[in-house]
């Protein structure tokens, strides 16, 4: 019983918590109990703790070094929300697992260029030479979006991974339409035209 009440006060009462009672659908109030609590019980390995801090400190450097190299220049940092980073990243290991083997992503400019350095894997020095206006060229990246004049955090990448265990993926973050709304369209659409170039359906 001591640790029922354990894992309830830290699913309910510690750093992070739901609201879920005032949905009127019992089955969808069951659905998010079950799953949130049931969080509470996946413990990780020593490993998976010291993977996750290197995730976390790689976020971090990259937006205390370009604050400090680039503190002229717009770069829509994290800044505090740095554990975006590692969560964003298990969540595609996560997807591998089940089968996911194409990712495309569309986001706004918050964040973005922590994303293209640390998830899709974008080159540091053509981030850091595009901040100084030039562009070098990498075969193993297709840049999307290569409008001459673009602003850094508004292009894309492509970057094709193997997984030490076999499986290779691939992780597009779509290019930023200056007008935000026009993201999930546009994610969207790359992702049906994908869909139809593999001869998959609807």
């Amino acid at each position: 019983m001591r640790d029922l009440v354990e894992a309830y006060k830290t699913a309910y009462c510690s750093k992070i918590g739901v609201e879920f009672m005032h949905i009127p659908d019992r089955e969808i109030c069951n659905w998010i109990r079950t799953n949130f609590e049931g969080i509470q019980f996946n413990r990780l390995k020593k490993e998976d703790h010291i993977h996750l801090y290197e995730r976390l400190n790689w976020s971090s450097q990259f937006g205390l070094f370009t604050s400090a190299k680039f503190n002229t220049m717009k770069r829509f940092g994290l800044e505090g929300c740095e554990s975006f980073i590692p969560g964003f990243k298990v969540a595609v290991d996560t997807c591998v697992e089940n089968g996911a083997r194409k990712f495309i992503i569309g986001m706004p400019h918050r964040g973005r260029l922590s994303v293209l350095a640390n998830v899709v894997r974008k080159p540091l020095e053509t981030i850091f030479a595009e901040f100084q206006g030039i562009r070098p060229t990498d075969e193993q990246h297709t840049i999307s979006g290569e409008a001459g004049g673009d602003v850094k955090y508004h292009l894309g990448t492509t970057y094709r991974r193997i997984y030490d265990d076999g499986p290779e993926i691939t992780l597009t973050l779509m290019a930023n339409p200056s007008h935000l709304e026009a993201v999930n369209p546009v994610v969207m659409g790359r992702a049906r035209a994908e869909q139809h170039y593999m001869g998959g359906t609807d």
